[in-house]
């Protein structure tokens, strides 16, 4: 069932009564209004025609909207007024007393069967929202298991193609006469393929553990600061965009492998929507209960409606191209709430995307000797 279908539901739903978001006290004036216009016209019209089918019409607008309880005392009220109006008439001796008695107990017959409808119908609706939003919940974890297969197979394919053709080649390099240098070079393909494929491994498996909450951060004290340097000098594939580490050097209680991995996340994510030679920003600045991290890139930045949902697992952006399963930033998000911290991204200084992530823990300031800002 589609978005639309639920649209179309709760329309048809809000129609279901008479005077549907008008409030009780209205319908029930509505209500009394059309009892005495009735009992007027009773009385006017006396023994000459009978009005006394129009009392249900105001019985069943007060009980289909307000349920049966309302609708028996509209029952009454209606019963009373058929009963003066008759009662007007001296010549009617006792008769009144008995249309009263029948009249009453058609019209709480009516007051019954209308409510009994009215119940079965909202059962009816409940049942089918409830379906619909099953539905809807398998609908999006099919999408899910869809975006999510197709991802982790391209993401697998690429690293096992290259590793199956290192090692192609190395069981050929005497046939080819492959020198030692490119014995190198196809064994370290080997180990990135095999990296890569590992890493992809582990997002899955920690993004599973965190949801089910086994993992804990261990922290240490750790300089942020040298890890932001390390990683952005280490990390393969960030030759093609400058990278700047604008740091305070304090020491932090955080999990240093946890805060290796946001920012090796948030800069592969930076690698991958903006294009080559894109400057990328890494700021560090110790507080009193914790470290601010800031990851800021000079690309083309994240639309308004993506950055709600761009923290969300198998979320890629438009200039994905397909790359990364899209759980990097999701993990990002998970491993700053595991320190009891926060992420969010907002637009950067030069319109690109500055992701700001909050890391609490215990401060202890490095000696001012050792402070220091360096470019890598």
């Amino acid at each position: 069932m589609t978005d639309n279908d639920l649209a179309e539901r709760r329309v048809l739903r809000q129609t279901e009564g008479f005077f549907d978001g008008k409030s009780p006290g209205v319908t029930l004036m509505l209500g009394a209004a059309f009892v005495g216009v009735v009992a007027v016209l009773d009385y006017l019209l006396g023994d000459r025609l009978s009005v006394a089918l129009f009392y249900v019409m105001p019985i069943g607008l007060v009980t289909w909207n307000l349920g049966m309880r309302w609708g028996a005392v509209a029952a009454l009220v209606s019963t009373a007024a058929a009963l003066l109006s008759e009662l007007a008439y001296p010549h009617y001796d006792l008769l009144p007393w008995w249309n009263g008695i029948f009249r009453f107990a058609v019209f709480l017959s009516e007051v019954v069967l209308l409510g009994t409808l009215r119940r079965i119908i909202v059962a009816q609706w409940d049942h089918l929202e409830r379906e619909a939003a099953v539905t809807s919940g398998l609908r999006e974890l099919n999408e899910v298991k869809d975006t999510l297969l197709h991802a982790v197979s391209h993401d697998l394919k690429g690293p096992l193609a290259g590793i199956l053709g290192s090692v192609q080649t190395l069981h050929r390099a005497e046939q080819i006469g492959l020198t030692e240098e490119e014995r190198t070079t196809m064994l370290d393909m080997i180990e990135q393929g095999g990296k890569k494929m590992n890493r992809l491994v582990d997002d899955l498996l920690d993004l599973d553990r965190l949801d089910r909450g086994h993992i804990q951060p261990e922290r240490t004290p750790t300089d942020v600061s040298e890890l932001a340097r390390r990683v952005a000098r280490e990390l393969p594939g960030m030759e093609s965009h400058p990278v700047r580490v604008e740091a305070s050097h304090v020491l932090v209680d955080v999990d240093a492998a946890k805060v290796e991995r946001i920012i090796e996340n948030l800069l592969v994510n930076a690698r991958r929507h903006t294009p080559a030679g894109t400057p990328v920003h890494i700021r560090a600045h110790g507080r009193s209960n914790g470290i601010v991290l800031v990851i800021e890139d000079e690309g083309p930045g994240i639309p308004d409606d993506l950055k709600e949902v761009l923290f969300e697992p198998f979320r890629q952006g438009a200039g994905a191209g397909g790359r990364g399963v899209g759980i990097g930033l999701s993990l990002v998000k998970k491993f700053a709430e595991l320190h009891g911290g926060t992420a969010h991204v907002e637009d950067g200084e030069q319109g690109g995307a500055r992701f700001v992530i909050t890391l609490p823990g215990d401060v202890t300031e490095v000696p001012t000797e050792l402070k220091r800002l360096q470019a890598v």
